[in-house]
């Protein structure tokens, strides 16, 4: 794994980790959720400012539903997935989010921000299906909270911090 770009940031459907859980391969398995913003790295400014930050535009930012569709295979992603409605509040909160750190944020994946977000959720991952996928497939979630996910040394990150929307 590249821990060059530790972070993400994401929203769980329904169960969520403690902080400090893995999200991908502990105990608990894969946890369902979306990449609001993928793969990043801060610069100039530290672990606890980002932090700072992002509580600053969460505590400003109300919640969102997202609505989920079928499982499929985009072109230019690898896996099967679930696609996800990109509802102006989803796209809002993705674009704020990304202008509001602005320069302090480096993305590992420039070319998939802004327009080129494409919301899913990862249901198939290495060949093997991680989540139920009809299970969250067509549906609704209510976005309130997020969470800083920060890759470890073991290819696998952790829920690093949680925070909540307005």
């Amino acid at each position: 794994m590249n821990l060059e770009y530790p972070y993400q940031l994401v929203a769980f459907l329904e169960n969520e980790p403690e902080v400090g859980e893995p999200v991908y391969y502990g105990e608990n398995g894969w946890f369902p959720h979306i990449a609001l913003k993928r793969r990043f790295k801060t610069v100039g400014t530290t672990e606890d400012e980002l932090l700072n930050k992002l509580a600053t535009y969460c505590s400003s930012t109300p919640s969102f539903t997202i609505q989920t569709k079928d499982l499929t295979q985009p072109g230019r992603i690898p896996v099967r997935v679930l696609e996800v409605e990109a509802t102006p509040q989803l796209i809002n909160f993705h674009n704020g989010l990304i202008a509001f750190l602005g320069q302090a944020m480096l993305s590992r994946y420039p070319e998939r921000d802004g327009n080129n977000y494409l919301p899913h959720i990862t249901a198939e991952f290495n060949g093997r299906m991680v989540i139920d996928h009809e299970k969250y497939s067509n549906r609704k979630f209510l976005i309130d909270k997020i969470f800083l996910l920060k890759d470890v040394d073991d290819e696998n990150s952790i829920a690093h911090a949680k925070l909540t929307l307005k």
